[in-house]
C-alpha cells in the first residue's frame, strides 16, 4: 500500500502546508522544518511553480530569511528577474535562486508573497535549456562503413559511386 507523502506530518505541520498551498509560500519558522520544506518542495515540483519559502535566521532572531528556488520547475530567472529580485530588497539572486537574509520578523509574510508573484511574472523566467545542445540529425542521408562496422554493413544502406 503506497503512503501518502504527507502521514508522516503532525497535524500542525499538515497545516502549514495546507495554508502554504494557498499562500504560494510555505512558512517554516517551526524549529525542525526540514521534513515540512521538503514536502513543500515535493508539492512545488509536482505543480512545476517555483518554491519560497521563509524561516528565522535563528531561534530567538527578530529576523528571518526568505528563499526562492527555480529548481522546482523547468525555467530559471532572466537578467530582468534577478534585477527586480534584487530591487525587492538586499538579496543574493542568481537564474536558480536567490535568498533575502535579515529581513525582520514583521516584513516576512509580504515579502514572501512580493517574491512569489515577482517569481511567476511573465518576462521574470525563461525555460532552463541547456547551451551544449547535441544535434542527433545527420547531416546526410547515407553513412560510411569503416572496417570497425562491417558487421552493421547489411543494415547500413551504402553509398552509390556515380563511376561509369
Amino acid at each position: 500500500m503506497k503512503r501518502h507523502p504527507e502521514a508522516h506530518l503532525a497535524s500542525r505541520e499538515r497545516t502549514r502546508l495546507r495554508v502554504a498551498r494557498e499562500n504560494g509560500y510555505l512558512n517554516a519558522r517551526s524549529a525542525d522544518n526540514q521534513r515540512l520544506v521538503q514536502a513543500f518542495s515535493l508539492w512545488c515540483w509536482r505543480l512545476k511553480i517555483p518554491m519560497v519559502w521563509l524561516e528565522r535566521r535563528t531561534p530567538r532572531s527578530r529576523y528571518g530569511r526568505v528563499k526562492l528556488d527555480m529548481f522546482t520547475t523547468a525555467n530559471m530567472l532572466t537578467a530582468a528577474g534577478q534585477a527586480e529580485m534584487k530591487a525587492l530588497g538586499h538579496a543574493r539572486a542568481s537564474p536558480h535562486d536567490a535568498c533575502w537574509d535579515r529581513v525582520p520578523l514583521r516584513e516576512l509574510d509580504r515579502m514572501a508573497n512580493t517574491v512569489f508573484r515577482a517569481a511567476t511574472r511573465m518576462g521574470n523566467y525563461e525555460p532552463n535549456r541547456s547551451k551544449f545542445v547535441v544535434n542527433m540529425r545527420r547531416l546526410s542521408g547515407t553513412l560510411r562503413c569503416t572496417e570497425r562496422d562491417d558487421r552493421f554493413s547489411s543494415s547500413v544502406r551504402q553509398p552509390r559511386s556515380n563511376a561509369a
